[in-house]
């Protein structure tokens, strides 16, 4: 039996990783990693020391397009319901190669998802049938801390230093809330406006503006831009407790 991590750069990937190598030997897990050309530098590092670590295969695929090129090529920004990004960059890749290359008595996919989100393996357990999803980690009851790594030697990405959720797409991500670019602004302000550019660069090719982030105002949802929302509430320190705990989650691979 081979065992596919989709390997996404990130710690739980790395837990389930090392949790297969241990149980089935290196020989048979291959690390499937969906690169969307806009990772974080250091996310690379991780990877590859990860992958010296565990001395298992290494898998890249990539559409060739980033997330904001896909935005521009779909003539439609993506948000937290729909999200053409994961679906183009990591789902249909990821699942293409998988199923073209194993039989379903071949091969198991594993996601790097902990008991704390065992609820987030159901549905794509069930969507994937007859394939088999698992992760060994939601069946051994394990939770994942962010600096797992480091008892191995591996410094953890710096994104969690950022006290950012994820390490995916350097620090964006259409799904993530008002306290993750909270964060992100506040660790590396150049990168935000990074983003706010990007994010402009598509609204000018759609010809529309529709933002991504919400923000509830007097019982009102409002819609804001990355421009917006750093420069009415960021720069103004208008920022709730309780909107500094609206992280939200990629998820991207399920």
């Amino acid at each position: 039996m081979n065992h596919i991590v989709s390997f996404s750069g990130g710690m739980g990937s790395f837990a389930e990783a090392k949790s297969c190598v241990d149980k089935y030997g290196k020989e048979n897990v291959t690390l499937l990693f969906a690169d969307t050309l806009m990772e974080d530098e250091d996310l690379y590092r991780f990877k590859d020391e990860c992958v010296a670590f565990l001395g298992c295969e290494l898998v890249s695929l990539t559409n060739g397009k980033t997330p904001f090129e896909i935005f521009k090529q779909e003539k439609f920004m993506g948000n937290s319901m729909v999200d053409p990004c994961s679906k183009i960059l990591k789902r249909e890749p990821l699942i293409k190669w998988f199923t073209s290359l194993y039989a379903v008595d071949e091969a198991q996919m594993h996601l790097g998802i902990d008991y704390s989100e065992s609820h987030r393996l159901d549905s794509v357990q069930k969507r994937m049938l007859p394939y088999i999803y698992r992760s060994t980690l939601v069946e051994e009851g394990r939770i994942i801390s962010k600096d797992y790594s480091e008892q191995f030697g591996i410094k953890r990405p710096r994104l969690y230093d950022w006290k950012l959720g994820h390490n995916n797409c350097g620090g964006f991500c259409i799904k993530a809330g008002l306290g993750h670019y909270k964060a992100l602004y506040e660790a590396n302000p150049e990168r935000y406006r990074e983003f706010e550019s990007k994010e402009q660069e598509v609204y000018d090719v759609i010809g529309a503006t529709y933002p991504f982030l919400k923000k509830t105002e007097n019982k009102v949802l409002r819609r804001l831009t990355l421009k917006q929302y750093r420069e009415e509430f960021l720069m103004q320190g208008k920022v709730t407790a309780l909107e500094s705990q609206e992280y939200g989650g990629c998820g991207c691979a399920i």
